[in-house]
């Protein structure tokens, strides 16, 4: 095997710079890990929030529907526990200011507004 300059080298045998190149692969791999767990998180405090809701429809006499996500938080609750959350902990609101935001303009609201 041939490594950079070192013919034959293998990265166990360069020492420190396989062990920064596995450092760096490691960093990498738990940000986006942490991405999909951030992710969950997120999905998983709009349905607890939306949760046995009573939807109304246009008709007369309104129609309803009363919204229920428990499979779906089931779902996501075990894929959370699997990663080490404790999904028995109070659930705090997400902090949804993401740069990507940055090129909406807000729907006509204005930086900070509520929905």
């Amino acid at each position: 095997m041939f490594v950079g300059r070192f013919p034959g080298a293998t990265l166990a045998e360069l020492g420190a710079g396989g062990a920064a190149m596995k450092a760096t692969k490691f960093l990498e791999q738990a940000k986006g890990e942490a991405q999909f767990v951030d992710a969950l998180l997120v999905a998983r405090y709009a349905l607890v929030i939306h949760d046995g809701m009573t939807l109304l429809g246009d008709d007369e006499p309104p129609s309803r529907w009363q919204m229920r996500f428990t499979r779906e938080l089931q779902c996501i609750d075990a894929a959370l526990q699997s990663a080490g959350i404790d999904t028995t902990q109070a659930l705090h609101p997400p902090n949804l200011d993401c740069k990507a935001d940055d090129d909406d303009d807000g729907g006509g609201l204005q930086s900070g507004a509520d929905d």
